[in-house]
């Protein structure tokens, strides 16, 4: 039994964490930024665990979303300014002092935040952490920005200055300076979300869907939509009439859809699909959609939850195995194989602001060879005349293009399907010399003023097993 002094001890504790007051939402932005920039911490896994960030009301949640969003997406640049109005310069270790600054800039600059609000919390935040000696240096630096306003725009280097040394290199070389700042560009505000509507509803529901979401068809049954708020309080949502996924991520099964119908004809229906790497589903979704047999792979057991919290919610029957790709053996083999492979995602960066803080990868070889392992596997489990499409969300070449390079190079039973440019609108551009797709963030091309242009950046490229 619990004791009664027990017992009161317990309930001042519940009571005092229900009373324990709100942070301000500056003071919560700085903490996340600090574990972001410091600890390479991914900015959506940070506040969908945060406590204090999800006791903010909506609004403030909003504002400061908005915040570590503009902040890090444009660090360097803030970082840049203030360092230009500091007497002796402000040194990367200083945490705290780092995390004020930049956040405070860029609520001045970029967000046109109300002067007095920013210096306050900014002057506040540094008397927290530095100490009042701290809190003068801000207070002096920040009104001499105020001072001197009309100098910033003319100091601001170019949106390029934001992006990490070593990947500005790797992509300047790979798709050249211009397309580069392009991607840039794009990737400096949050991307759109595109929706796609499921085939199994009827013309006029869709048309229903349509007008609520309030979006602009950009593919059939996809819409592009420019929303404020959780996409789970849509219509529709709650009842699987639709899934969220990036344009650009839409478009493999889309080609692979097409392919088989010319591969395999009516047998589509009898064909055994595998995604090896299924999670977190919308690839799966878009096969079951159109009325194919898919079985799933997914090694990582919270990803394989999320995965089957979709299929349920879309009321789509998959079944799904967990272990790792590198080492499953089906009983019945497979005819089509689809590998969304593990990878740096660096074409992620519209929707993942973290990759502008993204360190040299010290585990590259690491994927590489997990995105090579796969294939092998894949090779070996494939049946007769099988198909293979192998893709990433990565920019890095040396996960995309060189990996089948390596493939085709030791399976020499296999061979490339050569996409071509009247296989998909818009993208024929992207089509390389060698028959692969190669989307860049700043690809796709929507010509429409109501449409934001760009997505996600993809390699693409299917493979065939020999007679």
């Amino acid at each position: 039994m619990i004791s009664l002094k027990a017992a009161t001890q317990i309930s001042l504790e519940i009571i005092t964490a229900e009373i324990k007051p709100i942070k301000n939402s500056r003071l919560i932005a700085l903490e996340i930024w600090i574990l972001i920039f410091y600890k390479y911490k991914k900015l959506d896994d940070i506040i969908n665990n945060s406590y204090d960030f999800n006791r903010l009301d909506k609004r403030d949640r909003s504002f400061v979303y908005l915040i570590l969003n503009t902040s890090i997406r444009r660090h360097k640049q803030a970082q840049f300014i203030y360092n230009k109005f500091s007497k002796f310069g402000i040194k990367k270790r200083n945490r705290y002092l780092n995390g004020i600054l930049t956040i405070a800039t860029t609520q001045l600059i970029w967000l046109k935040t109300a002067p007095y609000a920013v210096l306050n919390d900014a002057v506040n935040q540094a008397r927290k952490f530095g100490g009042e000696n701290q809190s003068k240096l801000v207070n002096g630096l920040l009104r001499n920005m105020l001072n001197n306003e009309e100098q910033w725009f003319k100091l601001i280097p170019n949106e390029k200055y934001n992006l990490p040394d070593w990947l500005f290199k790797s992509w300047v070389s790979s798709y050249g300076e211009k397309n580069v700042e392009e991607i840039i560009n794009i990737a400096m505000t949050p991307p759109p979300i595109d929706i796609v509507i499921s085939n199994r509803m009827t013309g006029t529901d869709k048309q229903k869907f349509k007008l609520q979401l309030l979006g602009e068809e950009i593919f059939p049954n996809v819409l592009r939509c420019n929303l404020n708020g959780p996409v789970e309080s849509l219509p529709g949502y709650s009842n699987g009439k639709w899934w969220v996924q990036d344009a650009a991520s839409q478009i493999p099964c889309n080609l692979l859809l097409l392919k088989l119908k010319y591969y395999f004809m009516n047998k589509l229906n009898s064909l055994r699909v595998l995604d090896l790497c299924c999670a977190p589903g919308g690839k799966t979704a878009q096969l079951l959609d159109n009325k194919l047999n898919v079985t799933s792979i997914e090694r990582s057991r919270s990803r394989s939850k999320i995965f089957i919290d979709n299929m349920k919610r879309l009321k789509f029957n998959s079944d799904i195995i967990i272990i790792d790709a590198e080492n499953y053996t089906p009983k019945l083999k497979p005819d089509v194989i689809l590998i969304d492979a593990p990878c740096s995602a660096t074409g992620t960066i519209r929707k993942n602001p973290d990759i502008f803080l993204k360190p040299a990868p010290n585990n590259l070889d690491d994927l590489i060879l997990i995105q090579d392992n796969i294939l092998k596997n894949a090779a070996n489990i494939l049946n007769n005349n099988g198909l293979i499409m192998y893709i990433t969300c990565s920019l890095q070449k040396i996960e995309g293009e060189r990996r089948i390079e390596k493939f085709l190079l030791e399976q020499n039973k296999f061979s490339i399907i050569p996409f071509t440019t009247n296989d998909y609108p818009m993208l024929e551009n992207c089509v390389t010399k060698e028959g692969f797709i190669r989307i860049l963030p700043n690809s796709l091309n929507f010509k429409s003023n109501n449409v934001t242009n760009g997505s996600d950046g993809f390699f693409i490229s299917l493979l065939r097993m020999d007679k």
